[in-house]
């Protein structure tokens, strides 16, 4: 099974990256949000789709891969391609707000508290020198949250 999913990143002011992560429905583990690709619409429609739906954050996905991760869900194997999404907008009310949890976080925090060693590993492998050179390609001005 093949999934697409979405790193929220926040740009603090003091240029600090923080993740918002979500928990699993009905299970509290910490995740990013994601879901089955859909026909007609691209890996990074996808992931925002699944980003707003899920964690109730607006932004812009890079068409940059991270990497993927592994979840075993439901006795499958899941793997999970990532992509970066950088957050403009948290809305105050979502889809499925009623059903998660949402957390802010910084990079070591996230590392620790997500519920899957290959998403953490994910996280502590990503390239970010070459992330942070494709940010500055978005054309401004690129809303940062505080």
């Amino acid at each position: 099974m093949r999934q697409i999913g979405a790193l929220p990143l926040i740009l603090s002011e003091n240029g600090e990256i923080e993740v918002c992560l979500v928990t699993s429905r009905g299970g509290g583990r910490w995740i990013i949000p994601k879901g089955n690709p859909m026909r007609g619409l691209s890996p990074c429609d996808v992931a925002a789709l699944e980003a707003r739906e899920e964690a109730g954050v607006i932004g812009r996905v890079l068409d940059y891969r991270l990497g993927e991760f592994t979840l075993r869900a439901r006795n499958r194997k899941c793997r999970i391609a990532v992509y970066p999404l950088i957050v403009e907008q948290q809305l105050a009310d979502w889809d499925e707000a009623r059903e998660r949890r949402l957390h802010r976080c910084n990079l070591k925090a996230a590392r620790q508290i997500v519920s899957s060693r290959s998403l953490a590993d994910l996280i502590e492998t990503i390239d970010w020198d070459k992330l942070m050179r494709l940010l500055h390609t978005i054309p401004k001005p690129l809303h940062r949250l505080t």
